[in-house]
């Protein structure tokens, strides 16, 4: 598979609906892709591959693949929308679950720009006087105010950098933080069964499903709970059966999962739970998004009282 920088979720976002759209024109993928155009000019390169794999007999899950605009998972879902006819539903349901991620992202980080732009005039402000009273000269003016907001976010960056690479550890120290533990556990394993969800939707069966959907769990600590458990999943096991073993599962999503296989309706069922709970997943993130800034401004207020 080629390498590929890791896509945005906006850029996903955006593919995923420009190939939901052209499915649903009924648009062959012998043509389809000559037709996407995203922002990615390094995307647009590979959409043009992909699309010279297809004409020579790749299926699109495996070209898309090849060239490495899809995950495993995005090939997995897409190969199962191309066996059982839906598509189309499968492109849509990407293209909404990206969309609205990448809408909580921006919306969090433009919310997080005027807190830094008061943090930055704030140490502008804070040693004006004692510039112009001669009390300090130029140089050490820019050094407390420029240069500190400089450091800061020089170690931002350090400490963003710190926790790939010492992830296992990261993660490990994530889990043991309470609320920290709470918050991660309750999104990761939602998306987990989203997957899930959408992958026996598709028509894998929970053998090839539940490995796949496991990949998606971005704490390595968590993952390997999972992990352990479905890797020695033996022959016959229902999907209840073997997640009933993970503690993080919560008890809700069990009782859901044994409703749904009891009613032959797994996929849908489990579907519909993740969807409710991404909702509500959602409002508090929203809520996190709004408060985020404020404690923020308290800290730019408590750090401007200690200078």
């Amino acid at each position: 598979m080629a390498k590929n920088k890791h896509l945005s979720t906006e850029l996903l976002a955006e593919l995923f609906g420009q190939l939901a759209r052209l499915e649903v024109s009924g648009i062959p993928a012998s043509q389809a892709f000559t037709l996407i155009k995203t922002k990615d000019k390094a995307l647009n390169l590979q959409l043009q591959r992909m699309q010279q794999l297809i004409s020579h007999g790749s299926s699109i899950a495996e070209a898309g693949f090849k060239v490495g605009v899809f995950s495993k998972i995005h090939k997995a879902l897409v190969s199962a929308g191309e066996s059982s006819g839906q598509l189309a539903t499968i492109y849509k349901q990407q293209a909404s679950d990206y969309a609205k991620t990448s809408k909580r992202l921006k919306k969090l980080k433009s919310q997080l720009y005027l807190p830094i732009f008061v943090l930055f005039l704030a140490l502008l402000v804070r040693p004006l006087p004692r510039l112009i009273s001669g009390e300090i000269d130029l140089s050490y003016y820019l050094s407390i105010s420029l240069g500190a907001f400089c450091l800061m976010l020089v170690l931002s960056l350090l400490i963003y950098k710190l926790s790939l690479w010492f992830e296992p550890l990261f993660h490990r120290l994530q889990l043991q933080l309470p609320k920290v533990s709470g918050w991660i556990i309750k999104r990761q394993v939602n998306k987990f069964l989203l997957i899930l969800s959408q992958l026996l939707e598709g028509g894998l069966t929970a053998a090839e499903a539940l490995p796949l959907a496991t990949t998606t769990i971005k704490n390595s600590v968590l993952r390997r709970r999972f992990e352990a458990v479905i890797n020695v999943r033996s022959t016959g096991e229902t999907v209840h059966e073997t997640l009933a073993k993970i503690n993080a599962v919560p008890a809700i999503a069990l009782q859901m999962i044994y409703t749904g296989e009891i009613s032959g309706k797994l996929g849908s069922a489990l579907l519909h739970f993740t969807k409710h709970q991404g909702e509500l997943i959602s409002i508090d993130d929203d809520a996190l998004a709004t408060w985020i800034p404020r404690w923020f401004y308290v800290a730019v207020v408590v750090f401007g009282a200690m200078l």
